[in-house]
C-alpha cells in the first residue's frame, strides 16, 4: 500500500504543464470574443445613428418643404420637392455620420403628403479592416408625413 501512495505522485508529475498549454488558447479565445463584441457594438451604434439621421432629415424635409402658397391657394397640404431637398446635404454634413450618402428626398402626395429618404453608409470594421480589409453596407429609411392638427 505504501508503494501505491508513492506511485501516484509520479503519475501526477507527468501531467504537470498541461494547463500551461491551455492558457494561450484561452487568451486567444478571450481576445477573439472581445474583438467580435467591439465590432458588433460599433456597427450597431452606426446603424442607430444612421436610422436617427434618416428620420430627422425626413422630418426636416417635410417641415421645410411645406408649400405655404399651395396651402393658401387650395387649402391642401403638399410638399415642394425642391425645397425639401435643400436640407439633405447640410443635415448629413452636420451629423455623426457625415460619410452617409443619399439619392435625395422622395415626395408623395395625397391627403397626408410624405417625405422619405434612404441613406447608405459603408461601415469599415475596426479590427476586421486591419486583418481582412472588410466593410459592410448599412442602410436606413426615414419617412415623415404632413398631418393637419386638430384645433
Amino acid at each position: 500500500m505504501l508503494t501505491r501512495m508513492l506511485a501516484r505522485p509520479r503519475e501526477h508529475r507527468n501531467e504537470r504543464g498541461q494547463t500551461l498549454l491551455l492558457a494561450p488558447i484561452g487568451l486567444l479565445i478571450v481576445i477573439f470574443l472581445g474583438g467580435a463584441t467591439l465590432e458588433v457594438g460599433a456597427m450597431h451604434l452606426r446603424q442607430r445613428q444612421l436610422d436617427d439621421l434618416a428620420d430627422s432629415i425626413a422630418n426636416d424635409a417635410a417641415t421645410v418643404g411645406f408649400d405655404v402658397n399651395a396651402f393658401r391657394d387650395t387649402g391642401e397640404f403638399s410638399i415642394d420637392a425642391g425645397a425639401a431637398n435643400t436640407v439633405v446635404g447640410a443635415s448629413i454634413a452636420l451629423s455623426n455620420v457625415p460619410e452617409a450618402r443619399s439619392n435625395g428626398i422622395r415626395v408623395t402626395s395625397g391627403p397626408e403628403p410624405t417625405a422619405a429618404i434612404e441613406l447608405t453608409y459603408t461601415h469599415d470594421f475596426i479590427l476586421g479592416r486591419a486583418i481582412l480589409g472588410a466593410s459592410t453596407e448599412l442602410t436606413a429609411v426615414g419617412e415623415a408625413a404632413l398631418v393637419p392638427s386638430k384645433p
